[in-house]
């Protein structure tokens, strides 16, 4: 959900402790917000649909259920509203809790363990006015919940599928490095729709590999300037599917010739699904990729199960952390240890390592403290279009390093 200037801001909250909800009215209220309050479950579900609120706050702890169930429910109704979570329960069950949300599709936007301070409550609301959703600038996915065939058939014949750029910086310099290039269907001259919408439709259909292509090529179209006198790289998602199709290495490689990059310019990102296809397939067509001189990274790293076997089998160049942990590096001593570890066992392996999902400063400082190579996230920069991108760098973009 995006917010509209003028548009109230509402927080329902459901607790089942009456004096700790109305706690949070109170505080909620100094900070300007509108607020109700419920300690049951089926009351919060309809204040839910009759008074639409813009923040939810949820206890874990219920007389009548739990916090889960809540989250499900949620999901299921396509909730945009930002989610608080609040319990007195351990942290490592608050921050499953806060994965449970995330996977679930929720826009979570902080965890308060009780006891809890104004200030820190105060903190959470500012965080959710200031932060832009991840698809903040499309159109509302309720709206296009499916697509068909004939749908991307006709965007593809109209070249409506284009790249936006986010920015990824060095930790030690804070110089620009390159882009990582999203795919983008730009349905009209304002609005764009996001990946999640069409991607898996185009894996289904067969029409990934021509949609592929048409976002590569629109990406290395756009020529940034070089930095210090080092070409900046284009990092660019590959689906498991691009793997299957023998032709594509080559078809990459006389590309980047036409538009005059090389390929050692390019990372290919592979999420951990690409390992539970054929691992034969797989293995050769990856190699070929860097005899060509592509480099390759391991996308979401430590949200899967057989990350560690594709690190050993396969021949990736660079690892980037899951947003999931770089999300909660500030207030979570857990994904602090995960993130050093992620970090520490890349640096053995001779990989560069990078944190996408960076939303704040704290949790750049601590990235740099634990000598990750690179960055990026919305605190750095959003997705852009190339003509962004390229004010972008002229403004904010450091020329050292």
């Amino acid at each position: 959900m995006v917010e509209q200037r003028g548009t109230p801001r509402r927080l329902l909250v459901l607790d089942d402790e009456r004096d700790v909800g109305a706690t949070i009215c109170m505080m909620a209220r100094n900070a300007g917000y509108e607020t109700d309050y419920t300690d049951r479950i089926d009351v919060f579900m309809e204040r839910l649909e009759t008074a639409p609120p813009t923040h939810v706050a949820v206890d874990l702890q219920l007389g009548d259920g739990d916090g889960i169930d809540v989250i499900h429910r949620l999901a299921k109704l396509d909730c945009g509203a930002g989610l608080i979570i609040v319990s007195g329960l351990g942290g490592r069950i608050l921050e499953s809790a806060a994965r449970a949300a995330v996977e679930n599709g929720l826009w979570l936007t902080g965890t308060l363990a009780k006891p809890f301070s104004y200030a820190e409550l105060k903190s959470l609301l500012i965080a959710v006015e200031s932060r832009a959703p991840e698809n903040v600038g499309f159109l509302p996915e309720r709206s296009i919940r499916s697509v068909s065939r004939a749908e991307l058939a006709d965007a593809l014949a109209a070249e409506a599928f284009v790249a936006h750029y986010q920015p990824k910086i060095s930790l030690a310099t804070g110089a620009l490095v390159g882009f990582e290039c999203l795919a983008r269907w730009q349905a009209n001259k304002r609005d764009l729709i996001a990946p999640d919408v069409f991607i898996g439709c185009a894996e289904q259909t067969g029409q990934i590999h021509e949609l592929t292509r048409q976002v590569y090529r629109y990406a290395l179209t756009w020529r940034p300037p070089d930095i210090g006198g080092k070409p900046l790289k284009y990092a660019l998602n590959l689906s498991p599917l691009n793997l299957g199709d023998e032709d594509f290495p080559r078809w990459l490689f006389e590309e980047c010739k036409a538009q005059g990059i090389a390929p050692s310019q390019v990372i290919l990102e592979i999420t951990e699904t690409a390992s539970l296809n054929n691992p034969l397939v797989l293995l050769e067509n990856l190699t070929q990729f860097r005899i060509r001189g592509f480099e390759l990274s391991i996308d979401d790293f430590g949200v899967g199960y057989s990350s560690m076997v594709q690190l050993a089998r396969l021949p990736f160049s660079e690892l980037k952390i899951d947003r999931m942990f770089v999300k909660s590096l500030a207030t979570s001593e857990e994904s602090m240890k995960i993130v050093s570890a992620v970090i520490g066992l890349g640096h053995s392996l001779g990989l560069n390592v990078v944190a996408e999902g960076v939303e704040g400063s704290q949790a750049l400082e601590l990235l740099y403290r634990v000598g990750c190579d690179q960055a990026q996230g919305y605190f750095i920069a959003k997705p852009m279009s190339h003509q962004a991108a390229a004010l972008w760098q002229a403004t904010c973009g450091r020329q050292d390093g």
